[in-house]
């Protein structure tokens, strides 16, 4: 059981790493105040009201839009801290004795089954119940 455990912790450290560093971006198609479609990595689908230019000879009429394109860019951490300078002597030997006692003076899970021999009961040489004339009634 304990094993499990430590799998899953360790999967779900892993984890927690990859997903500190991976950056991605959400795109978001806002049409009159609404929230119409939402993409992770790729671009949000259009609702297709997009603004048509009237042009004529004499005048050139734009209308205002009422579609909106919002990008989140989401930045991931770029690099992990490996600064071991810091590290001073005494947290060293912390370290260290943490390491020496989890390796080698811990005791270890593996557990040996013992097999046990089936006892048998020595041979009745003489009915003691019968010797001393006690019955259960």
């Amino acid at each position: 059981m304990k094993k499990i455990i430590k799998h899953i912790c360790t999967s779900l450290l892993a984890l927690l790493v990859l997903c500190s560093t991976f950056s991605f971006t959400i795109n978001e198609h806002i049409c009159g105040g609404q929230k119409m479609s939402m993409a992770i990595g790729i671009e949000a689908e259009n609702c297709g009201m997009e603004v048509a230019q009237i042009a004529s000879d004499q005048t050139t009429i734009q209308q205002t839009p009422c579609c909106n394109d919002i990008s989140t860019f989401i930045q991931g951490q770029q690099e992990l801290q490996t600064n071991y300078d810091d590290i001073t002597f005494t947290s060293q030997i912390i370290i260290t004795a943490f390491v020496y006692h989890y390796i080698f003076v811990l005791p270890t899970v593996d557990e040996e089954k013992t097999v046990y021999k089936p006892y048998i009961p020595p041979p009745l040489v003489k009915d003691i119940q019968l010797l001393d004339e006690t019955f259960l009634i």
